[in-house]
């Protein structure tokens, strides 16, 4: 048992765990100290190197996203990207020079089946997961890429609006619809992002929404993705 436990343990740390005490260890190493640990072999230093690297994040935010390009182990990769959500807007928008460029488990094409939850599904890449969870103030950064002609970030700047949309009453207003309304106007042969779009209008309680979503539920088949996306996204709507 102890022998199993003491595997487990080392597994998690090949995979950037850190100890507190790890995390406690480099609390007061200068910046550049800091930024020399994150290239240290240990996955479990880096972690730790990148949880003190917060109160800097804007000042490293190049160097953090070079890291995490880079980055294999797990957990280090989730404190690179918890450290860059504390970002300020021109964090966020050198944020975005990285989407859809990080391997992940990003959609390339549609899915088989609609997705059962009832909450606004989190951004599979791993940029537009912390771009989603960042500070509201982000958002015009967000619509730079929508207005974009970038389809491969396009593709994940539309699952980071929603989703913060969806969370924050306060951006749930008509002008913020019309960037999704553009997006479905302007691609509209691009299934891939009309089904991205869709999800976001259950973050837009308005009649131009449900009248959308109602024109796809009747434009398309029970067998089509379409269909149960907007059926999904009007039921999300009743329920608000």
């Amino acid at each position: 048992m102890k022998h199993n436990l003491k595997s487990d343990l080392d597994k998690l740390k090949d995979r950037g765990l850190p100890l507190e005490e790890d995390v406690i260890l480099l609390k007061d190493k200068s910046l550049e100290e800091l930024i020399y640990c994150l290239n240290d072999n240990d996955a479990s230093v880096r972690t730790s190197a990148a949880i003190n690297l917060k109160p800097y994040v804007d000042k490293v935010a190049d160097y953090l996203l070079i890291c995490l390009s880079e980055e294999d182990s797990l957990y280090t990769k989730m404190a690179i990207c918890e450290t860059l959500a504390e970002g300020n807007i021109d964090t966020a928008r050198k944020m975005t020079e990285y989407l859809g460029k990080i391997a992940s488990k990003q959609y390339k094409k549609l899915p088989k089946k609609v997705s059962s939850k009832k909450s606004y599904p989190i951004p599979r890449d791993i940029i537009a997961r912390t771009l989603a969870k960042m500070n509201a103030d982000i958002l015009p950064v967000l619509i730079e890429v929508l207005q974009s002609d970038d389809l491969i970030k396009i593709y994940e700047a539309a699952d980071a609006f929603g989703y913060m949309c969806f969370y924050n009453e306060t951006l749930q207003n008509e002008k913020n619809l019309e960037y999704i309304i553009n997006i479905i106007n302007k691609y509209k042969d691009d299934k891939l992002l009309i089904w991205k779009s869709l999800t976001c209008l259950s973050a837009f309680n308005f009649l131009k929404s449900r009248d959308i979503l109602n024109s796809f539920v009747n434009k398309y088949g029970y067998e089509d993705i379409l269909y149960w996306e907007a059926m999904r996204s009007l039921n999300i709507l009743n329920r608000k």
